[in-house]
């Protein structure tokens, strides 16, 4: 549809007029006669006292231009503008609200077919605001300086301590990027142990380096299947499963070897398994070798919590030099990162169950040697059918306000009985285990993803072992935790798989329902666990 501006004007009125000419004219035209107050005088007047251009950057005259305007011509310019309407159809004032300078300007003019000189009213303003691409927020922008410090000294190795939901893999790939920037003969390899994480990075990295880049980079996925050599990558970013990783520097150390000496920078996701026995050997490799910096990133900078010795191994293996958000006024991060809505605010609830499970000295040894609770202990409490009908009771509630709730199974059976029996009651849910297909398990996830607005039912998935990392949902506001917190690690982990702020796409409340079964360890507050190991640690 072509727009003139030309036949636009011919529709306006002897009011408008007035208010672009002014009192003074009209007064003054109406004195020397009626005759000259008509239509046909005053558009002879107003096309000889302003340009064109003139009248669309005068406020009064543009606003009046824009009434004149049919439904069908200000439907065309409301989308050409790229405006949204939410619940009216006032196209007119929502057009007429715009900033019309810059760009808005020129979208302006070309809907009227009219030249501008862009350039010039450009240049009349006197500042104006760049946007990035690839922003990171102020407390990010904090710690990234924390990092580059230590990084920089001869003790380079440092753990970045960020709550899950608040963007340490973000922060991490922006200091990478810069690391490329200054180092372009040298490799950067980011381990993890699960897909979830490993494709997280892989992505994230991607979108970064396009935004952020100075020139052609070699991203390469080393799990699964993948058969890259190693020893022959140089100037790349290596996303690597730990796995197959370590059994690469077992089957061939050579190529290990040289591969090490090719890399300067390590990430380490999930920190705590840096000194895992089966993965420190593969890390200090690539440490040792090159004198490669190594950044740890993890939400719960500690592996147990209830044995300080065994903590302080993980913050020795870093120099006690950790990264954390520090916000002055608060005492805890978390609560600024809430009340900014970077975060979800929590609302914890308890489920209480009495399976009359009681550990034996023999379990209680076995617990404070693994960590968790011991398998035989597991299975029993996951086949108690009591406890499983007040899980599902719970979550039957829970669908009423919750569009997207996750639920941690103890074991995979565990998980598969719940899913069977939400089905049953036909609540929609999905079961995912390690056992679950590659091709299965994307589908699945991809429709949890799928945004409320585009499917408004409730979605339910069970899950063992599969979401408790890398797993980025936002629209998530419910976690069901249903398998013993045995591990404040694991806690924090499942716990953040729900609390995404509104800033990040997320909830402006997020609800936690943890399963206590009596005798058995619990926890249940995300600002709690994230400065449980601070006495193990000194601070940058």
């Amino acid at each position: 549809m072509e727009i003139v501006l030309e036949k636009i004007l011919t529709r306006l009125d002897a009011e408008a007029f007035q208010d672009i000419l002014g009192k003074e004219v009209i007064g003054t035209l109406f004195q020397m006669g009626a005759e000259y107050s008509y239509s046909d005088g005053l558009s002879k007047i107003l096309s000889n006292t302003y340009t064109k251009e003139e009248l669309l950057k005068n406020t009064i005259a543009r606003n009046h231009i824009i009434d004149l305007l049919r439904k069908d011509e200000i439907e065309i310019l409301k989308q050409k503008l790229n405006l949204n309407l939410i619940n009216n159809n006032d196209y007119w004032s929502l057009v007429k609200s715009v900033d019309f300078r810059g760009n808005n300007l020129k979208i302006l003019f070309d809907f009227f077919d009219e030249e501008i000189s862009i350039e010039n009213e450009l240049n009349l303003l006197q500042e104006t605001i760049i946007s990035p691409n690839y922003p990171l927020y102020k407390y990010q922008r904090e710690v990234l300086k924390k990092i580059n410090a230590v990084l920089n000294s001869e003790k380079n190795r440092v753990l970045l301590h960020m709550p899950t939901g608040s963007g340490k893999t973000r922060t991490t790939i922006n200091y990478i990027c810069r690391h490329f920037l200054e180092n372009e003969n040298t490799n950067v390899v980011w381990f993890a142990n699960t897909i979830e994480l490993l494709d997280q990075a892989f992505v994230e990295f991607n979108k970064a380096w396009t935004n952020l880049g100075d020139r052609e980079i070699k991203v390469v996925k080393y799990w699964g299947k993948s058969n890259v050599d190693l020893s022959t990558l140089k100037g790349a970013f290596i996303v690597a499963g730990l796995d197959k990783a370590y059994n690469t520097l077992l089957n061939n150390a050579g190529k290990m070897s040289t591969f090490s000496s090719n890399c300067s920078l390590v990430i380490m996701d999930e920190a705590h398994q840096a000194i895992a026995p089966t993965y420190s050997l593969l890390i200090n490799s690539l440490l040792i070798i090159n004198k490669a910096s190594l950044i740890g990133l993890s939400a719960t900078p500690g592996r147990t919590w209830n044995s300080p010795a065994e903590d302080r191994k993980l913050a020795n293996f870093f120099f006690k030099q950790k990264a954390k958000i520090i916000i002055e006024g608060y005492d805890n991060p978390v609560d600024y990162l809430i009340e900014k809505k970077y975060l979800a605010k929590t609302i914890n609830t308890k489920l209480f169950f009495n399976s009359g499970t009681k550990l034996s000295d023999q379990d209680l040894i076995y617990l404070k040697e693994n960590y968790v609770l011991s398998t035989s202990v597991l299975k029993k409490i996951s086949e108690d059918r009591l406890r499983n009908l007040a899980i599902i009771s719970k979550v039957k509630e829970l669908v009423k306000k919750h569009q997207r709730i996750i639920l941690f199974a103890i074991t995979k059976s565990h998980a598969i009985v719940l899913n069977s029996l939400l089905t049953a009651i036909n609540i929609k849910s999905n079961v995912l285990t390690s056992d679950t297909s590659p091709v299965e398990r994307n589908r699945i996830i991809n429709n949890f993803k799928i945004s409320r607005e585009e499917n408004q039912e409730s979605l339910v998935l069970c899950n063992y072992g599969i979401l408790t990392t890398g797993f980025d949902a936002p629209e998530t506001s419910c976690a069901v935790i249903a398998r013993p917190t045995d591990s404040l690690v694991l806690y924090s982990q499942m716990v953040g798989r729900a609390i995404r702020g509104e800033k990040s796409g997320g909830n402006k409340e997020a609800e936690i329902i943890t399963v206590i079964d009596d005798n058995l360890p619990g926890f249940g507050n995300v600002a709690e666990a994230f400065v449980n190991w601070d006495d193990v640690w000194e601070d940058i």
